[in-house]
């Protein structure tokens, strides 16, 4: 889930519990895990995700290895029901500490940045912070992504992937951004929030222009995401 933007108004009821018929209910969702075992020294998990009192979105396996440097390598494997909406993102999500508060990374920037709100940014090494992310929308919404990405180091943590991923860094969880009507309502819970995603749906026109261009969607129903995280000291 993400919280939505003005862009996504009119397909929000498809992604949240919004009604009892159309939702994925993805604001709320939980997770299943069938199994969950050690394979040739590595942690399998083979679960599904789903949002309450609805079947499986995803269905998934994930393998992480751990090497004796210390390097935890990640790989996502899965797929999407065939009749799921295009989903808003796919990913992981984690808190750190507020004093993980700056972050380095090669990616899109310096702006934020999303498969089809691109062109104002460009690929190279950037510094920024949680406080710097955040765009003050009037009414708070999804902000700060950032597409192409290849490194990401925060705190005593660095994010590496052969292939792209895209991030997110945030002062505020998805939650909170999607329950607060106004700027004023928003209150930081002394966390750091943190995003690594497969892929990020854009951000279009909708409010009062066309629907999201399905190219644009995140629409993939095979799924296959690889990074790797190191501890630096």
């Amino acid at each position: 889930f993400r919280a939505p933007t003005d862009n996504d108004r009119n397909i929000k009821e498809r992604w949240a519990n919004i009604n009892i018929w159309q939702g994925e209910n993805l604001d709320c969702q939980f997770s299943k895990i069938y199994d969950c075992r050690i394979e040739k020294g590595a942690i399998i998990v083979e679960g599904s995700l789903a949002g309450v009192s609805r079947v499986p979105f995803f269905r998934y396996s994930q393998k992480i290895n751990i090497s004796k440097q210390g390097k935890i390598s990640f790989n996502l494997c899965g797929n999407v029901r065939e009749d799921t909406f295009f989903l808003p993102r796919l990913g992981f999500e984690m808190e750190l500490p507020e004093s993980n508060n700056k972050f380095t990374y090669y990616g899109s920037g310096p702006f934020e940045s999303y498969c089809d709100l691109c062109h104002a940014s460009s690929v190279g090494m950037y510094e920024s912070s949680a406080e710097n992310e955040y765009v003050n929308y009037v009414r708070p919404q999804e902000h700060g992504n950032h597409n192409k990405t290849k490194m990401l180091e925060i705190g005593n943590l660095k994010f590496e992937a052969a292939d792209e991923f895209e991030f997110n860094v945030s002062k505020y969880s998805t939650a909170m951004l999607y329950k607060a009507e106004h700027t004023d309502e928003l209150k930081t819970d002394g966390k750091v929030h943190l995003r690594i995603d497969y892929k990020v749906s854009g951000i279009g026109s909708n409010s009062c222009g066309p629907a999201l261009n399905p190219k644009y969607q995140v629409n993939d129903k095979a799924i296959n995401l690889n990074f790797s995280i190191f501890f630096n000291k």
